[in-house]
């Protein structure tokens, strides 16, 4: 703003709009909120959208105004945190208005600026190295840049080794680097060493009790940093003359694909290399195999199982005659087998294993990261003296410790990177998208299913083109986010990956389309379960499992994984007995847990195949009843009137309650309760038929039993009962009584209806309590109050 007019015309304008959208605000009631929040769905997201925002600002500027202060800044996650933080929202915000103070009084000159003497500052603390999760985008210029051989990581050939020479060579280089058939598997080239590795021994000094070298303190010995040509032929040189030198690596995986070697540290008795991998002229440090791959010399390294592939994949480095202190502490039995461990144990040392995410490529490094990268081999040396010496002396001649540590020490330094390579379809391979889901349980339906995979296949073909690890693209957590949501618009893709990087960012168009098409042919895709379950059943698991016993296994999870069915069925269940019938064997998914598999709870607990018909209960009830039917039925009950075999519903046995009209017509009621008892002639008889007689005999028996109810209940001399004792021995079955089948039927020839009515247990077993009337009936209206 140039000119005092513009700047009085903007002001005016910016307080018009100010005041503009204060009154929409206002509008809008409080006590109204959540009725638009309930009657629009957008607008509820937009609500909230917005709330997290400003929460957000909030929380940013509150650290931000307690920054180089003892204050704790709060931080608001949601609306009831700002009302249960807010005695510390009030506390930065006095602190603000005390420095504001200060200030002004500086400027006007009450007080002068306040300047501690020396003495009475406090110590400067060390500047925090930084770590791989503090950038978003790399703050540091990738170096892979400006290789002489950039990385392709579109090549997804066999890893051919980088190496240009052979030294300490058994088997020649050009020999070495024939392709191999995998015999059903990609072809791969062998590790170029392994004729070498193989035959190599350990000197004599590594089977005799010596006493330790001792070591001085990091800040006591010479440690070189080695960042030229000329200084790594020096190194080697010196190298050559030593007996054991130990190796270490810091590696960074979070801006490369493949991962970059970014240091590489080694040491002798008597002093410190660390060596810049990140070079342009990196490929020269192959020259160094002239000492990692001769077998006189020792190297020394601790859980060397990656720093093996990584000096393969980056720096075309072997090693010949290791030591790996990893598998000296199990052959020890060491409660704990870390190297931090280890340095406490012997050396003394307390390492800060805070560095392990430091981001490596930084150059220069600080003072304190500089000082871990050295530790990690200065004391290695003495600690590999100290466990040599327990490992002779609990050796025995059946059992050499020190051949078991160089044994397991071939294994690690004979193995071959190998590209990370997934097929698309399958998700198998490295890195594929079928390791991802077999680990994490929750249900997808075919369209998320298919979703799944080509994100998942996008985020790696992204994460290659631009040479960046695939969480920088979006992490894991939200892959599984976008294929349960499936947005297929941009407002929706970006609240679901929130926060977005600027990678996804630049590529948001691209990603909708890919969801768009995965949602559309997921829809006549195959289901998850189909591809993740193995096509194995359990009938077939159990069969291979006869001819072979089962091995031995530490877990449910292991045994599932190898298909194999250790639980026998039995041919009948002792709960449901004949009832059941063989069920078709299910399909026992690798991996999958016990309490959640279908097999187990039918193996636990078998259910019998549900009727879906009605026909089909109908045959079922048939069948169960003539099974479990006692077969010896009384002869002399009438077949007409036992209808316990027939199929009956509880309407038809159940007490019928009458209606209103019907207890205004008494007369009515006892005359067809009459006609309907015993006589075997009636004028309903006469006039209707034989047919109909019988269909208003069903439709009436129920009132014919509620009439002696009444009966029995009458009052008794209680006296003469008391006088009789009841003979339990010889009275009638109640439950299995053919009276009370009789009685049941409703039947009137049978000839019991002036007999006493046996007790039924079951009689009253539907007249339930009904339940509490309602004391105010609800009547509909509004629930809020609306302001016009």
């Amino acid at each position: 703003m140039g000119d005092l007019a513009d700047f009085s015309s903007f002001q005016k304008s910016f307080t018009d709009a100010l005041k503009s959208t204060t009154l929409s605000v206002n509008r809008i009631a409080s006590e109204d909120i959540n009725f638009h929040r309930n009657s629009s769905h957008e607008f509820a997201d937009d609500l909230d959208e917005q709330s997290s925002r400003l929460l957000s600002l909030t929380t940013s500027l509150l650290k931000a105004a307690t920054g180089g202060t003892d204050i704790q800044a709060p931080v608001l996650e949601n609306e009831d945190a700002v009302e249960d933080n807010w005695r510390g929202v009030v506390d930065v915000i006095d602190n603000l208005l005390e420095k504001a103070d200060a200030c002004l009084d500086e400027f006007t000159g009450v007080i002068k600026k306040l300047s501690p003497p020396q003495q009475d500052r406090p110590p400067r603390e060390a500047k925090p190295f930084p770590s791989v999760y503090d950038y978003g985008p790399s703050k540091i210029p990738k170096p892979q840049l400006l290789f002489r051989t950039a990385p392709n990581n579109q090549d997804l050939s066999p890893f051919r080794p980088l190496l240009s020479s052979k030294p300490n060579a058994i088997v020649p280089l050009k020999k070495s680097l024939q392709l191999v058939d995998g015999k059903g598997k990609p072809a791969f080239y062998p590790n170029p060493y392994e004729k070498e590795i193989r035959e190599a021994k350990y000197s004599e000094s590594a089977y005799v009790v010596a006493p330790p070298t001792e070591f001085g303190p990091v800040e006591t010995t010479e440690a070189v940093w080695v960042d030229t040509q000329e200084g790594l032929a020096e190194m080697i040189k010196e190298l050559k003359k030593a007996k054991e030198i130990a190796i270490d690596l810091e590696h960074h995986d979070v801006h490369s694909y493949h991962g970059l070697v970014s240091l590489m540290q080694i040491s002798t008795r008597d002093k410190d290399w660390v060596v810049d991998t990140l070079q342009p002229w990196r490929e020269d440090l192959q020259q160094l195999n002239e000492v990692f791959t001769d077998p006189k010399i020792l190297k020394v390294l601790h859980g060397s199982t990656m720093d093996i592939v990584w000096l393969q994949r980056d720096l075309g480095l072997y090693v010949v005659g290791m030591f790996d202190t990893y598998h000296a502490a199990v052959a020890l039995e060491y409660p704990k087998r870390s190297l931090k461990f280890l340095l406490e144990k012997f050396a003394n040392y307390d390492a800060d294993k805070k560095y392990q995410m430091a981001d490596w490529r930084l150059r220069p490094l600080t003072e304190e990261m500089l000082k871990y990268a050295r530790a990690d081999t200065h004391y290695l040396l003495y600690v590999y003296d100290c466990m040599r010496n327990e490992l002779v002396e609990n050796s025995s001649p059946k059992n050499n410790l020190v051949d078991y540590v160089l044994e397991r020490s071939k294994t690690e330094a004979l193995q071959r990177y190998e590209r990370p390579v997934y097929d698309a379809a399958s998700g198998q391979g490295a890195g594929g998208w079928y390791d991802l889901l077999s680990r994490n349980s929750g249900f997808f339906s075919k369209e998320q299913f298919a979703v799944f995979k080509a994100v998942h296949e996008w985020r790696d073909q992204v994460a290659r083109a631009e040479d960046e690890g695939v969480q920088c693209v979006f992490p894991r957590h939200a892959l599984f986010k976008v294929a349960a949501a499936m947005p297929v618009d941009k407002h929706t893709l970006f609240k679901t990956l929130s926060p977005v990087t600027l990678i996804v960012k630049n590529r948001i168009s691209e990603l909708l389309e890919v969801i768009k098409k995965a949602k559309i042919e997921g829809a006549t895709g195959p289901e998850l379960r189909d591809v993740i379950k193995p096509r194995k059943t359990v009938a077939e698991a159990a069969a291979a499992s006869s001819k072979s016993p089962p091995p031995a296994v530490e877990s449910v999870d292991k045994l599932y994984s190898d298909n194999i069915i250790s639980v026998v069925r039995a041919d009948s269940s002792q709960f449901w007995g004949a009832a059941l019938q063989p069920q078709v064997a299910a399909v026992v998914p690798a991996n999958y847990k016990v309490a959640a598999s279908f097999e187990a709870l039918r193996l636990s607990l078998p259910i019998p195949p549900m009727p879906v018909t009605v026909s089909e209960v109908q045959h079922t009830i048939k069948d169960v009843s003539s099974a479990v039917a006692s077969p010896s039925a009384s002869p002399s009950v009438n077949k007409k009137a036992d209808k316990r075999d027939e199929i009956f519903t509880v309407k038809e046995i159940a007490p019928r309650h009458k209606r209103k009209v019907a207890e205004d017509e008494p007369e009515e009621s006892d005359a067809s309760s009459t006609s309907s008892s015993g006589s075997s002639s009636s004028e309903e008889d006469d006039e209707e038929g034989s047919s109909e007689d019988s269909e208003e005999e069903e439709e009436v028996q129920q009132p014919v039993a509620k009439k002696p109810r009444k009966e029995v209940t009458k009052p008794t001399n209680k006296k003469e009962e008391d006088a009789i004792p009841f003979d339990y021995n010889s009275a009638a079955s109640v439950l299995h009584s053919q009276d009370l089948a009789a009685a049941a039927s409703g039947s009137a020839a049978s000839g019991l209806a002036n007999q006493k009515k046996p007790f039924n247990p079951y009689a009253k077993a539907l007249n339930a309590p009904s339940g509490v009337r309602k004391t105010k009936k609800e009547i509909a209206g509004r629930a809020f109050t609306f302001n016009r």
